[in-house]
């Protein structure tokens, strides 16, 4: 019998736990598990230091045929198939690796195992769980770069000045460019002007062109919010409801059957137990995908994860669907309706969504490392789909960004009302809660809400000091690491502590 715990729910836990576990591997006094500065005796240690042995062991051939041993039929294919290779890679290019530390995290039975590659003193998690129903066996593992934690070594854990936010941001940026080859742009706002603009880096390696505040950066899922708001929109006009259904919404729905049980609702917070967009049919005939209309029928053959409702699981194929809703209820096509009705008002005259065949002026190129210890960079033209789609993968520039950010809050895209009710009823998720397309913390006693994107090649992420007005961007064409989200969301926590008493 396999594990009670879905494979895709692990999948979307993993998504949540591994970047609270980067933050507090990096430093982040949020959220830390207990650590230890050796391996614990339990299941997942004995497996973390038979792993560690292996990848200073074994070559690239050896240890894949191990790694497949100790992996839970509970896990996917393809999930099987990336870790198996993340640890090919690592034994290629790591030249062997250190124990550094462990610790608790996430789900009962996960460990994090952190360890230091020889060759260029890398740090990556190893992030294991168990499965109770196979012992010997993981539920979930990954291996994921982790940031050195001397890069927030010297942050305050409380608040600190304007001055000294935009003072620690610059050097942060100095020597993430320094040690991570980091390019990217940060932009800080509090509320009524921007007080940090910087950006380091090439927007292409080829040529030697420098990222600048023009720069445009795909964005990945961070587009997730703009649908969001586009539904919100239509909803507080009276063409849709929250608890509109999917059958109601898109009639041309191939599987009515599955549609008439999910709503809008929960659309909106990835819990309609939808499958992934993401497979290989997609891969394979990518240009067949360009409007949301093109990707119903492989919406509806995915298998479904669990009953709308009962359960949570990150669904891109769950935004694309609400990209269809959004042009069957407006009678536009998406693209243009978010143009039209987001952009427009907030004055994004930089954000878009372009295809592969599109000549973008000062969009950077994408590039990643295919392993946690790599070294050479990867253009990412490979790994993109032919055009974005409202659950992702358009551009823009961190100026947008904070426009956008200002227009939510002041009421140019919805109305208070409106507003409000996207962010109750939130699913617990995370370090915080997942709204109406919008991630929801709490620091210091305030707010912190937005969305990160992240894929091959693209990073970026918005930050929102609610009750302030204050907010961060950060784009970045490399990734998926979670560097720049995590430094976006670090200087989020100082400009929440501004101003409250200790």
């Amino acid at each position: 019998m396999k594990s009670s715990i879905r494979p895709a729910r692990l999948l979307s836990a993993l998504l949540a736990s591994t970047l609270a576990i980067a933050a507090t591997v990096a430093g982040s006094p949020a959220r830390a598990g207990q650590v230890s500065d050796t391996i614990p005796d339990t299941a997942a240690g004995a497996i973390g230091q038979q792993m560690i042995a292996h990848i200073n062991g074994d070559d690239a051939d050896s240890i894949q045929q191990w790694a497949s041993t100790i992996l839970s039929p509970s896990i996917d294919a393809d999930a099987r198939a990336a870790f198996v290779k993340q640890l090919a890679v690592a034994v290629r290019d790591s030249g062997g690796v250190d124990f550094v530390d462990a610790r608790t995290q996430g789900p009962p039975g996960m460990l994090v195992v952190t360890i230091k590659g020889r060759r260029t003193g890398q740090r990556a998690a190893l992030v294991l769980l168990p499965d109770p129903e196979q012992p010997g066996k993981l539920a979930m593992a990954d291996l994921v770069p982790v940031d050195d934690p001397s890069l927030y070594a010297a942050w305050p854990k409380t608040g600190a000045s304007q001055a000294e936010v935009a003072r620690l941001a610059g050097a942060a940026l100095d020597q993430l460019a320094r040690t991570a080859d980091f390019s990217g742009c940060l932009s800080i706002s509090d509320g009524a002007a921007v007080v940090f603009d910087e950006c380091r880096g090439l927007a292409d390696r080829t040529f030697g062109v420098k990222n600048d505040r023009q720069t445009k950066f795909h964005i990945g899922s961070m587009n997730k919010m703009f649908t969001a708001v586009a539904i919100a929109q239509l909803v507080e006009t009276g063409k849709l409801r929250w608890d509109t259904t999917l059958a109601e919404a898109v009639p041309e729905y191939p599987d009515q059957a599955a549609a008439a049980k999910i709503t809008v609702w929960q659309l909106l917070h990835h819990t309609a137990g939808l499958g992934d967009i993401f497979v290989p049919e997609f891969f394979q005939k990518r240009e067949k995908f360009v409007n949301p209309g093109d990707y119903l029928d492989l919406v509806a053959r995915q298998p479904k994860l669990f009953e709308p409702g009962k359960d949570w699981s990150y669904s891109n194929a769950g935004y694309v669907l609400l990209g269809r809703i959004v042009e069957n209820a407006s009678g536009e096509n998406y693209f243009e309706y978010v143009r039209r009705h987001i952009f427009a008002p907030a004055g994004m005259t930089a954000s878009g969504w372009d295809s592969q065949e599109d000549v973008t002026g000062k969009r950077a190129t994408g590039y990643f490392k295919d392993g946690a210890f790599a070294t050479a960079w990867k253009a990412n033209w490979m790994t993109l789909p032919f055009k974005g789609s409202p659950a992702g993968g358009g551009y823009s520039t961190n100026a947008d960004l904070l426009r956008f950010a200002d227009a939510l809050r002041g009421g140019k895209l919805v109305g208070p009302a409106t507003l409000q009710k996207m962010f109750e009823d939130a699913v617990p998720m995370g370090p915080g809660q997942y709204a109406a397309g919008f991630g929801d913390r709490v620091s210091h006693g305030r707010h912190i809400r937005g969305h990160a994107g992240g894929a091959p090649g693209m990073s970026a992420n918005l930050a929102m000091v609610w009750e302030t007005g204050a907010a961060v961007a950060v784009t970045s064409n490399q990734g998926d690491t979670p560097t720049a989200m995590l430094l976006s969301e670090r200087i989020a926590d100082l400009l929440a502590a501004q101003g409250q008493k200790p």
